[in-house]
């Protein structure tokens, strides 16, 4: 598995971005706040690669009646693909699944915390958070820098991240 970190960086403009880097240092793309139509502005993301590939993911903005469910809309060139939380599974753990081509693709939150991204069954990455400042993405082999199945693993972390803040506020209204 090749390992990748994010590093966050401000270019001259005051732009913010957080840059993928891989285990020698190299850019693998960069990743920063983008807007995607029926998604939440505050909660979308893209990753491009460095040879310049796209990639949009954001929160589908949700009703009243799917307020436990949350939906991720998925954007790369002319493509949208959904993926979806697991109903019922989704309250205790991050659970969430959906095809991206012919790939079967299924994340869910491990026993330690991790973040666990399978495709076709077999455990394709994992994204473990030591601290804040150290993020550590690995990712097999087989799956390119600029494949869509890379930058959706890359940018469902920050969705991962959101579903772990939003659980914690439960987690205290229940305790």
């Amino acid at each position: 598995m090749k390992e990748y970190q994010f590093q966050a960086t401000i270019e001259a403009d005051d732009h913010k971005l957080v840059q993928v880097v891989d285990d020698k240092g190299g850019s693998a793309g960069f990743i920063e706040k983008d807007s995607l139509m029926k998604c939440e502005e505050k909660h979308t993301y893209s990753f491009t690669s460095k040879e310049g590939s796209k990639v949009i993911v954001g929160l589908k903005r949700r009703k009243f009646r799917d307020l436990n469910i949350a939906n991720y809309i998925i954007a790369a060139g002319d493509t949208t693909i959904i993926l979806k939380e697991k109903a019922g599974k989704n309250l205790l753990r991050f659970r969430v699944k959906g095809h991206i081509g012919e790939n079967h693709m299924y994340i869910k939150e491990d026993e330690e915390g991790n973040m666990d991204v399978f495709i076709n069954r077999h455990k394709a990455a994992v994204i473990t958070e030591y601290s804040p400042e150290k993020i550590i993405t690995a990712i097999d082999d087989e799956i390119e820098e600029d494949d869509v199945v890379f930058a959706v693993v890359i940018l469902m972390f920050f969705m991962f991240k959101l579903y772990k803040r939003e659980s914690w506020h439960i987690e205290e209204l229940l305790s």
